[in-house]
């Protein structure tokens, strides 16, 4: 079973905060450990942080939560930049796509009748989970 929570905002820095409070109040209704959190929202933030990405003056925030693992879908977004970020290998600074590849197991850039959307897999343990393997 998965279940999703959309959260549609303006596509402003000042809004951002909002759907980083809602990752961080799903976490916690969860009860991921705190690397995970820190993880989702942090590349969660690298998306919307860049207005170059944005396509439309509002931008859709998706968590899908199944059985270990959450999606976060962001869109629509500006597919070309995004994938252009994605693609980018410079020595000056690190790339979107290399940033996400350590935060994430899975990224994709999928697109829909709106526009491209970015999909952004993590594979989460609970606190609970950490204290038995860690035990």
């Amino acid at each position: 079973m998965t279940d999703t929570i959309k959260l549609t905002i303006p596509h402003q820095p000042p809004y951002h905060g909002v759907a980083l409070l809602v990752v961080g109040g799903l976490a916690a209704r969860l009860d991921l450990s705190y690397e995970s959190l820190e993880d989702l929202q942090l590349a969660l933030e690298n998306v919307l942080e860049n207005g170059g990405y944005a396509k439309q003056p509002h931008v859709t925030v998706e968590l899908e939560v199944a059985d270990g693992s959450l999606a976060m879908i962001v869109g629509p977004l500006d597919g070309q930049a995004v994938k252009a970020a994605l693609e980018e290998d410079g020595d000056d600074r690190i790339s979107l796509g290399r940033l996400l590849a350590t935060l994430v197991e899975d990224v994709q850039l999928k697109h829909r009748e709106d526009g491209d959307w970015l999909r952004l897999d993590k594979r989460v343990g609970t606190v609970q989970e950490r204290e038995t393997s860690d035990a």
